[in-house]
């Protein structure tokens, strides 16, 4: 999941991480097509919304996945009602596939698993890195627009 890439870094040569998805293909086209149609109605699968309450009670890695999945799934409703219109279509696939990676139980390691999240942090922290801007983007919309409306 972690790749390294040597940097040349004057004298000495230096191994960093470089993120680099490679689960996300495990996500067939109808989880997609059946997670779309959810948010697409303002909701959120019974299942998804169960797996996030209990990640949001776990340790920080499982709190950080709760969290950015739920700014997913704002970010995805807003999208797909029109009201926020940064998010292009490639952005949104990546982003819903990334929360119906989440999703899936039975991913690369399965949830149940000690390690069973690892993956899905992986694939998090990934997308997450890749789209900060539109994530930051969003975020700053959400608070502009969509909060002063709730009061």
């Amino acid at each position: 999941m972690i790749e390294h890439l040597a940097i040349n870094q004057g004298r000495s040569t230096a191994r960093q991480p470089v993120l680099v998805p490679h689960l996300l293909h495990l996500v067939s086209g109808h989880e997609l097509q059946d997670l779309r149609q959810c948010l697409a109605r303002s909701q959120v699968p019974p299942d998804l919304e169960t797996k996030l309450v209990k990640l949001g009670r776990g340790d920080l890695a499982h709190r950080l996945i709760e969290q950015n999945c739920r700014t997913i799934i704002s970010l995805l409703q807003a999208a797909y009602e029109g009201a926020f219109k940064a998010a292009s279509p490639q952005h949104c696939e990546r982003l819903l596939r990334v929360l119906a990676y989440v999703r899936k139980d039975d991913d690369a390691i399965p949830d149940y698993r000690l390690d069973g999240f690892m993956d899905d942090h992986q694939e998090m922290r990934v997308v997450t890195r890749d789209l900060d801007s539109l994530l930051q983007n969003f975020k700053a919309w959400r608070l502009r627009y969509q909060v002063p409306a709730m009061w």
